[in-house]
């Protein structure tokens, strides 16, 4: 039983691993999935379900590992994205925990949240502060659109990481 139940966690996990690194190579391919020129971040959603649907430890892990997959795959100094997303997912998992449900709406709120954190202080440290003439634009045209695209993937990737979970632990509770 101990051996079958440490099987399933493992395949699980490796699942969740691969799912992540697929996602990157689909955030960072250039021009793929790209909606009038704007692309998502694509391993922050999925962050964000495994944050909502395992344990704080899981949330911590990959929230950590897709904010420094974000770090490679942008401008920004290294570990920026990091410590915000690890930050971001381990406080939905302790919310998703104790006082929110897991739902498809709680989904959107709380990875809304956190990729419009993101996106305000990726914008803030890259363009507000340096005084650029027209930053409107840049935010109008560039930040919003893919903070509304990013947020679009929330329930999609709550319900894959859902139907993993259910899949994995089933098998070893059987």
């Amino acid at each position: 039983m101990i051996r079958k139940k440490r099987i399933w966690i493992s395949i699980k996990y490796f699942l969740y691993i691969f799912i992540l690194f697929v996602l990157y190579a689909m955030q960072t391919t250039a021009g793929a999935f790209s909606f009038f020129g704007i692309r998502p971040i694509w391993v922050l959603p999925f962050a964000v379900a495994i944050s909502m649907c395992e344990d704080v430890v899981s949330a911590a892990v990959f929230g950590s590992l897709s904010g420094l997959l974000c770090d490679l795959g942008s401008q920004a100094l290294f570990g920026f994205n990091g410590l915000l997303v690890l930050c971001g997912c381990v406080t939905i998992s302790l919310l998703s925990f104790f006082l929110i449900k897991e739902n498809w709406k709680s989904a959107l709120l709380l990875g809304g949240a956190l990729a419009a954190v993101r996106a305000l202080l990726e914008f803030f440290f890259f363009y507000l502060i340096w005084g650029y003439e027209n930053i409107q634009l840049v935010f109008i045209h560039s930040v919003l659109p893919m903070l509304v695209y990013t947020t679009a993937l929330m329930p999609l990737f709550l319900l894959l990481v859902r139907k993993i979970k259910e899949k994995c632990d089933g098998q070893w509770k059987e």
